[in-house]
């Protein structure tokens, strides 16, 4: 870390150029957007499996759902062999769903829909419904009720399983009416070919700009042994077909099931969503044609929220369905199965009309300050750390590593002296060593002498924050890695060969993310360091791995989200006025960074901007020992005289705590494993003079609105005042004035733009007997979740 400075310099000179990551990309946004559901959006049917719905809004003004269902009496497994297509109305897509009718079942017969009608898609195409659904039949094979009994009473062993699987197909019933006749067609719509074989099942279907109708079906991965379905797009000109797949696969490099998809006109983008194992996901397309990981591939993990605070975790979620209207997504349907109940719930998906944060920045933004510790093998050789030349040569013995007196305890408790609320630890750095027991990453602790291969520090900071109650975050540096010859991301060498070394180097550091992310228990903050850049620029593809493992963690950053920014210096401060809101959701990486960032020194990041669209908090940072020409984020022998002065932290944290900014300071283990003590020291005096100032207000208040006063038992000196938006509800305010009552009449105090979290004002004493806060300009009502008023007196 010297990162931020040298590192984000270098980065950000590039500028000029965007990369592909930020041209086009999706920018739809709903993993936050989740709501917590209700009883009125849980749909249950006694007697019976409810599973997977289609939602669609009629001419009467009421919204009409169909979904599958089969009877208990003969087990779950009788989806296959009972299954049926009902229609349920409510006046919300959120229900409360009250059941219709039965619409489709098995058509009998000696049809290709002789059995079972299931996983529907209702789709209104050109005054006509459209409602695609799955069915089977025994081929040749003559049956009866009583075979199909016993076929879904004994379940995948029955013989006749197999046969009615490779017989599944997808088909559509037709109707000039939401309510039906609906008329069913001879033949199945499509057959297995290209990149799927066996069946075709799971229908989700859309219409281009184009005018083209864009079908998705799944069916097994071709010339694998293993259980494994791949997602085909097939095309046609109808809704009814001919539909040609494609012969490339929407989705091959995971078993998914139950895609359901549709054109967004107002992005210019397909997008599906599908379930997998562990997460709920989303895919997305400009064409219909080439799919990808969407920038919120992890959409949600299996659980789901619920109004009363609990947290329902099923045995299976499946069946996502997005319903939108008029281009915008409104709710999320899913299917539980919970023991013996199958059933539909439906999450209201939220719409911000404005920036606010999620839960993780909320979070981080109230917690203020942090610290975070540098520690890596060239700590113990003795010499000045060279960013340059650890970025590109190996260290030469890294048995030098060897902190005998190792005590993360003291290092924790250091900065919970300080008043930090959480920590951050580099588990790797510039030269590629893993402070952990990886089994991904062979140069890494179990590769040392040390504690004989068996040590593990982030094991042990984790364990020292949680004695504290600090939170703990991790530092991962993917970017160089001087042992595997690492520059920028991108692995040394030539053709094949640096081509396959990448691709190990991606994986191997997907597998560390997976490592840290499922090992050391909830996480606060994840820092890759000068930012993880986007998958699709060649490097390692990390969110949706912190996403699907650690969906309460701060992500900090790369091409494709950064939930904080980098305040724009190393000096622990930001400017003034500093906004949480930015106008990119991320703030990009080296050469593919977003336009703007570098003009002016860095302005747009120390200062973010009042009308950006997206959450995007600054982090001012700075190295304990910074002071006096010197600006050391690792140890170094004879640095101590380098340790900030209390008054340069005090207004350090005055203009980036009190500038609506979290600060972390950096602090150095040296290589006896230990937090020097003059370190300790001056972390403990600058918590207890935070603490003196302002930890006993004279008086507070709160409330909404252009006008707040806070009265006083009598007139006070006062020098001090903090002000705080209720974040929550966004940043509202754009120009205030804080007066004072003195001798009958209001005088002005300080003036002020931004506050945001927090905002410290200091002025000369004065005596008032009351405080008012006049906001003279704002974009929304004020929402002002605190205003206090302090007194300080200087320091004995």
């Amino acid at each position: 870390m010297k990162i931020l400075k040298s590192l984000q310099i270098l980065s950000l000179l590039f500028f000029f150029v965007f990369g592909i990551a930020q041209n086009n990309t999706d920018n739809l946004r709903l993993y936050d957007n989740f709501e917590p559901i209700a009883s009125d959006n849980i749909f249950k049917t006694e007697g019976y499996y409810n599973w997977g719905t289609s939602i669609i809004k009629g001419k009467d003004g009421k919204y009409h759902m169909f979904y599958a269902r089969w009877k208990k009496e003969y087990g779950f497994l009788s989806w296959l062999t009972h299954s049926e297509i009902a229609h349920a109305t409510s006046k919300s897509p959120l229900g409360p769903w009250k059941f219709k009718e039965t619409v489709l079942q098995g058509a009998r017969k000696n049809r290709w829909d002789a059995i079972t009608a299931h996983n529907p898609k209702i789709k209104y195409f050109d005054g006509k419904y459209y409602l695609y659904y799955i069915a089977t039949n025994f081929g040749d094979k003559p049956f009866t009720e009583e075979e199909l009994i016993e076929t879904a009473r004994t379940g995948y062993r029955h013989p006749n399983w197999n046969i009615l699987r490779v017989n599944q197909r997808t088909g559509v019933a037709v109707s000039n009416s939401i309510n039906g006749p609906w008329k069913l067609l001879d033949k199945p719509l499509i057959e297995p070919s290209g990149p799927i074989t066996t069946l075709t099942v799971n229908p989700a279907i859309d219409k281009g700009k184009d005018g083209r109708y864009y079908l998705i079906v799944k069916g097994d991965k071709p010339n694998e042994k293993r259980f494994i379905r791949n997602q085909a797009i097939a095309i046609s000109n109808s809704p009814l077909g001919p539909f040609e797949i494609q012969e490339k696969p929407v989705i091959d490099y995971i078993d998914t099931e139950d895609m359901s998809m549709w054109y967004d006109s107002s992005r210019d983008r397909f997008y599906g969503v599908f379930h997998a194992h562990g997460f709920i996901g989303m895919v997305t397309s400009k064409d219909g044609i080439h799919w990808k990981k969407a920038n919120e591939y992890v959409l949600m993990p299996k659980k789901v929220k619920m109004a009363d605070g609990s947290e329902l975790i099923p045995d299976r979620l499946e069946r996502p369905f997005v319903y939108q209207e008029n281009g915008k997504p409104k709710v999320l349907s899913l299917t539980v199965k919970k023991g013996d109940e199958s059933y539909s719930i439906f999450i209201p998906i939220k719409e911000n009309k404005y920036p606010v944060p999620n839960k993780r920045q909320i979070a981080w933004q109230e917690a203020e300050l942090g610290v975070v510790y540098h520690y890596d093998l060239h700590v113990f050789d003795g010499e000045k750390y060279r960013q340059g030349s650890n970025r590109i040569n190996p260290i030469s013995d890294y048995q030098i590593f060897n902190p005998k007196q190792l005590n993360t305890d003291q290092w924790v408790k250091a900065a919970k002296d300080a008043g930090a609320k959480f920590a951050i630890l580099t588990a790797t750095h510039e030269t590629g060593f893993a402070l952990y027991q990886s089994n991904v990453n062979p140069y890494s602790l179990k590769a040392l002498k040390w504690k004989d291969g068996k040590g593990d520090i982030v094991a042990d900071f984790v364990a020292s924050c949680r004695k504290y109650g600090i939170k703990p975050g991790i530092y991962l540096g993917i970017r160089w890695n001087s042992f595997l010859g690492v520059h920028n991301f991108k692995v040394n060498g030539e053709g094949d060969f640096r081509e396959n070394r990448q691709k190990w180097y991606n994986k191997m550091v997907e597998g560390m993310v997976k490592e840290i992310c499922t090992k050391y228990g909830d996480l606060f903050e994840i820092w890759f360091d000068g930012g993880a850049d986007h998958p699709e620029n060649g490097a390692p593809d990390v969110l949706p791995i912190v996403r699907k493992y650690q969906p309460n963690c701060l992500f900090y950053h790369n091409g494709q989200l950064a939930e904080a920014r980098w305040g724009g210096s190393e000096s622990g401060t930001v400017d003034y006025p500093n906004w949480s809101t930015f106008p990119y959701i991320s703030t990009g990486t080296g050469k593919n960074a977003q336009k703007n960032i570098y003009k002016d020194d860095y302005k747009l990041l120390k200062q973010g901007d009042a009308n950006g669209k997206f959450w995007v908090p600054a982090m001012a940072d700075a190295p304990l020992r910074g002071y006096n020409g010197r600006h050391e984020w690792f140890w170094e022998p004879g640095d101590e005289a380098h340790i900030f002065p209390l008054d340069n932290l005090m207004d350090m944290y005055y203009k980036s705590v009190g500038r609506n900014s979290t600060l972390i300071m950096g602090l150095t283990p040296n290589p006896e494993g230990l937090i020097p003590e003059p370190d300790v020291k001056r972390l403990k005096e600058w918590g207890d003079e935070i603490k003196r100032r302002f930890q006993n207000p004279i008086a507070s208040t709160s409330g909404k609105g252009k006008e707040l006063v806070v009265k006083l038992h009598k007139k006070t000196p006062i020098n001090h005042i903090i002000i705080q938006e209720d974040i929550q509800k966004g940043e509202h305010v754009r120009n205030y004035m804080v007066e004072g009552w003195v001798d009958g009449k209001w005088i002005v105090l300080t003036k002020g733009e931004s506050i945001g979290h927090k905002r410290i004002e200091q002025f000369k004493t004065v005596k008032v007997g009351k405080i008012r806060l006049k906001v003279l300009k704002a974009n929304r009502e004020p929402q002002i979740k605190k205003i206090s008023v302090y007194n300080v007196k200087p320091k004995l």
